[in-house]
C-alpha cells in the first residue's frame, strides 16, 4: 500500500468517526461520499467499536463547468465565491453547454441551486429582448431540449443570478481584515486574483462610492420587481436602459364592458409591483374599445361604466396596500375622437391587412359568426394608445399577446417607436363558466356578500389532486401568495383532519394538493377567508350613497319586455311563441375530410357525408382543440337546417354539435349508436320531434332559444330539457362528459 492509499484510508476512518464524536444523528454529503458512508455503516456498529449506525443524506453531484467533475485543481471547472464579475462571465462563456444536451454543469446549477433558492419566482431567461419565465425546472429543461432556449441566453441569465448571489460575499471580503484572511489561507490563489484585478483596473473600480453601488442594486431590484411573476417581458434591454435613466411609464388598458370581479386582483398585484418599483402607471378606461367590441358597453352607458371602473380599481389597489400616488386614469374617448388620433387610425388602416387585424384581435375580442368592421379597428386603436400616451411599456394578459405583436410590427411603419410589452398571466375566473350558471353566477363580484361568496366558491371546480386546471390554486398562486409578501399561505382545519397547516411558498402547497394531502374543501375555506379580507374594504367603500349610485348608473336593471301574444305554429315561428324542438333537423354525419381553414388557424373545414348527393362543407372551430386525426372518419351529430353561413370566405352548410365544458376547457363529440350510418335521422324519444329530415330552414332566433336546453344529462345522454334524442338504433351519448351544455 503506497502513501496515498494510506492517507485515503486514514481520511475515511476520520470521517466515519466524526459522526460519533459529534453525536450527530445524520451525516450529509454529496454522492461522491457514498463509499465512505457505506464504510461507516459497516464498521461503526461492529462489536469492536460498538457505535450506532448513522443516517446518511446524499446530495446530487453538480458537474463542473467544463463537463467533467468539478475540481479544485481545474480552475475553469468551478467559479470561486470571490471571483470578479468579469471572471464569472469568462468562465461561464467557456463552460460546456451544448444546445439540446441537458447533461451539463450550467443546467445542473440552475436545477440544484437557483430553482431551490427561488421557489416562488422560478427562473427567467432573457432571449434577445424577450423574457421567458419558468416556474419549474422541468419546463426549462424541456425548452432547452427543444432548443427554444439557447446556451448563450441560459449562461447570461445564470451570470446575472450568480453575481447577485456573490455580491454580498465579495463586499464582505473587501475589508482589509478579510482580504488578509483569504490571502493567508490561499496565498497562491489570491496572488493570481490580485493580478487579474490589477489587469482589469479594479483598483479604480473600488474607488466608486457606496452610493453608486447602491444605485445599481436599486436599479436591478426595480427591474426584478417589475418582471416578477410575469409570463414574459418583451424588450428586456429597453426596460433596463430606461431604468438607468428614470422610472418607466407603464400603460394598462381595461375594457369597461363587463363588471369587474375578483379575478382582476391578478392585474392589481402586478400594478402594485409597478408602483412599488417607482413606475408611473396610466390606466386606460377603454370605453370606446368596449363599444367597438360588439357593443359590450352601450354608448349611453360608457361614461357611467368608466366612473364605476375608476372607483373600483382605486379601491382594489388600496385594499392590497398599493401606493396609488403615481396612478392616473384616462378614458379612451378623452383623446380617441381627436383629429390627430383619428388621422393616425386612417394612416394605419392603409397599411394593415384585414387578415392581420383579424389575427391580432382573435384572442382579445369576442368572436362572432359575422364579425363587424368595428372589431377589426380594435387592435389599431389599442396599438396607437401607446404612442398617443407616450408610454414606455404596455402591460396586459396573455390574451393581449397578438395585439402586442401587431403593435411591434406596425407602429414603426408610421415612424413611431416600438414599446416594451409586459405579458401577465391569465386571470382565473371563480367559479368559472359552468353549466347552468348565468354570467352573474359565473364570477365573484367585488361587492359579493359573504353568503354568496361562500356559495360560489363551493361551486368552483377544484378536483382532488388536479393542479393543472384548478382555478382555486391559480388564484392562490397569482394573487394570495404574491400579496402574502413572504408570509406564505395558511389553512385552518379541525384536528381530526390534520389540524392547521401553513405553506411558506406556492410550490409546497401545490405539491401537497397534488398528493391529496389537502382536501379541496379545506382549500376553498381558506380562500374564502382571504377573499373576504380582500374585498371587505371595497364593500365598505360602496356602502355610501354616492358610490352606490355609481353602480345603479353603470349597470341599470334590465327593462322587462312585453311578451308577444298569438300563436305562431311551425314550432315557434314568432318571437313570442314557446320554442319547440320540432323545428330541428339533426342527423348523423360522417366526417370524410378535414382541412385547415385557408385564412384562420382556429378553424377546420370538414367535408361531411350526410347521405346526400355530395358531402356538405362544415366550418368548425375545433382546430386548436382536436387534431384532424381525432375527427377524420368519425361519426358525429349535425344540425342541418340552419341557413348557410359564410365564415371567413368559406360557406358552412351545417353545424357540428359537441358537448362543451368551460372550466376546465374540454370539448367532446357526441356519439350516435355504433351501427349508425350517415343520414340517420335523430329525433326525440317522447315524440316532441318528428322523425323526418325534410324540415324548413331554422330561424336563428329560434335556434338560440332551443340551444339553451340542449345538454348531456347526468347519464351521459344527449337531451332537450329532460327528453333524450335517439335514432332508430338507440341513444345519442357522450363518452366522458355529463351535465354539460351541447353547443
Amino acid at each position: 500500500m503506497d502513501i496515498e492509499e494510506k492517507i485515503q484510508l486514514i481520511t475515511q476512518n476520520l470521517q466515519a468517526l466524526d459522526a460519533e464524536h459529534l453525536k450527530a444523528d445524520a451525516q450529509f454529503g454529496e454522492v461522491d461520499q457514498r463509499k465512505i458512508f457505506v464504510y461507516a455503516e459497516k464498521y461503526l456498529p461492529m462489536p469492536e467499536m460498538g457505535y450506532t449506525k448513522r443516517i446518511h443524506l446524499m446530495n446530487p453531484m453538480v458537474p463542473g463547468l467544463t463537463g467533467g467533475k468539478m475540481s479544485s485543481s481545474e480552475e475553469d471547472s468551478k467559479i470561486d465565491l470571490l471571483d470578479s464579475s468579469e471572471s464569472v462571465a469568462k468562465k461561464l462563456q467557456r463552460a460546456f453547454c451544448e444546445a439540446g444536451n441537458t447533461d451539463n454543469g450550467v443546467l445542473a446549477f440552475i436545477k440544484y441551486v437557483l430553482f431551490p433558492l427561488n421557489e416562488d419566482s422560478g427562473f427567467s431567461v432573457e432571449k434577445g429582448n424577450v423574457r421567458l419565465s419558468f416556474s419549474k425546472y422541468s419546463e426549462l429543461e424541456e425548452a432547452f431540449l427543444k432548443q427554444e432556449v439557447d446556451p448563450d441566453s441560459l449562461k447570461r441569465s445564470v451570470e446575472r443570478c450568480l453575481n447577485k448571489l456573490l455580491d454580498p460575499i465579495r463586499n464582505d471580503f473587501d475589508s482589509e481584515a478579510n482580504r488578509k484572511l483569504t490571502m493567508d489561507a490561499y496565498p497562491k490563489v489570491m496572488t493570481s486574483v490580485v493580478g487579474e484585478l490589477e489587469r482589469n483596473d479594479t483598483a479604480e473600480k473600488n474607488s466608486i462610492s457606496n452610493s453608486l453601488v447602491a444605485l445599481e442594486l436599486e436599479k436591478e431590484a426595480k427591474y426584478q420587481l417589475i418582471a416578477k411573476n410575469l409570463k414574459a417581458v418583451v424588450n428586456t434591454d429597453g426596460l433596463r436602459k430606461i431604468l438607468t435613466e428614470r422610472d418607466p411609464h407603464i400603460l394598462w388598458g381595461i375594457s369597461t364592458g363587463g363588471k369587474p370581479d375578483v379575478s382582476y386582483f391578478v392585474q392589481m398585484c402586478k400594478i402594485s409591483d409597478f408602483l412599488k418599483a417607482g413606475c408611473k402607471v396610466t390606466v386606460i378606461l377603454a370605453d370606446l374599445h368596449s363599444f367597438l367590441d360588439n357593443r359590450k358597453t352601450p354608448w349611453n352607458l360608457m361614461s357611467a361604466r368608466s366612473a364605476y371602473f375608476e372607483k373600483v380599481i382605486r379601491e382594489m389597489l388600496l385594499s392590497i396596500g398599493a401606493p396609488i400616488e403615481k396612478v392616473s386614469f384616462v378614458r379612451g374617448t378623452d383623446y380617441q375622437l381627436h383629429k390627430d388620433y383619428t388621422l393616425n387610425v386612417y394612416r394605419l388602416s392603409t397599411i394593415v391587412s384585414v387578415r392581420d387585424a383579424q389575427v391580432a384581435g382573435e384572442d382579445a375580442i369576442r368572436q362572432v359568426e359575422h364579425p363587424l368592421l368595428a372589431s377589426r379597428l380594435y387592435p389599431l386603436l389599442q396599438s396607437l394608445d401607446e404612442e398617443q400616451l407616450k408610454v414606455d411599456a404596455h402591460f396586459g394578459g396573455e390574451d393581449q399577446t397578438k395585439i402586442f405583436q401587431f403593435a411591434q410590427k406596425y407602429l414603426p411603419k408610421l415612424g413611431f417607436k416600438s414599446r416594451i410589452h409586459l405579458i401577465g398571466h391569465t386571470a382565473p375566473k371563480l367559479p368559472g363558466g359552468k353549466v347552468g350558471l348565468t354570467e352573474e353566477e359565473s364570477k365573484i363580484d367585488l361587492l359579493e356578500t359573504k353568503k354568496n361568496l361562500k356559495k360560489k366558491l363551493g361551486k368552483t371546480f377544484c378536483e382532488p389532486g388536479n393542479i393543472d386546471n384548478n382555478p382555486i390554486l391559480a388564484f392562490i398562486r397569482h394573487v394570495l401568495i404574491p400579496l402574502g409578501d413572504g408570509r406564505g399561505f395558511a389553512l385552518k382545519r379541525p384536528a381530526e383532519f390534520g389540524g392547521d397547516i401553513s405553506f411558506s411558498d406556492y410550490v409546497s402547497l401545490e405539491s401537497a394538493f397534488a398528493n391529496q394531502e389537502i382536501h379541496p374543501a379545506d382549500l376553498k375555506n381558506a380562500v374564502e377567508v382571504y377573499l373576504n379580507d380582500l374585498i371587505e374594504p371595497i364593500r365598505t367603500a360602496f356602502q355610501n350613497s354616492a358610490n352606490a349610485a355609481l353602480i345603479t348608473s353603470a349597470y341599470p336593471p334590465p327593462k322587462k319586455e312585453a311578451v308577444a301574444k298569438g300563436g305562431g305554429g311551425g314550432g315557434g315561428g314568432k318571437d313570442g311563441d314557446k320554442p319547440s324542438p320540432v323545428a330541428l333537423d339533426i342527423r348523423v354525419g360522417k366526417i370524410v375530410e378535414v382541412k385547415k381553414h385557408p385564412t384562420s388557424e382556429t378553424l377546420y373545414v370538414l367535408s361531411v357525408d350526410l347521405s346526400e348527393s355530395e358531402p356538405r362543407l362544415v366550418v368548425s372551430g375545433l382546430a386548436n382543440i382536436l387534431s384532424s386525426d381525432q375527427l377524420l372518419n368519425r361519426l358525429g351529430v349535425f344540425l342541418c337546417n340552419l341557413r348557410p353561413a359564410t365564415l371567413l370566405g368559406v360557406e358552412s352548410k351545417a353545424m357540428l354539435l359537441c358537448a362543451s365544458r368551460n372550466e376546465p376547457k374540454f370539448i367532446e363529440l357526441l356519439d350516435p349508436p355504433s351501427s349508425s350510418k350517415p343520414g340517420d335521422v335523430i329525433f326525440l324519444k317522447d315524440g316532441l320531434s318528428e322523425s323526418c329530415s325534410q324540415k324548413s330552414e331554422l330561424k336563428k332566433k329560434l335556434w338560440e332559444k332551443l340551444q339553451g336546453d340542449l345538454k348531456v344529462n347526468a347519464d351521459g345522454k344527449f337531451v332537450w330539457k329532460d327528453s333524450p334524442f335517439i335514432t332508430e338504433l338507440g341513444d345519442i351519448t357522450c363518452k366522458t362528459l355529463t351535465g354539460v351544455p351541447v353547443k
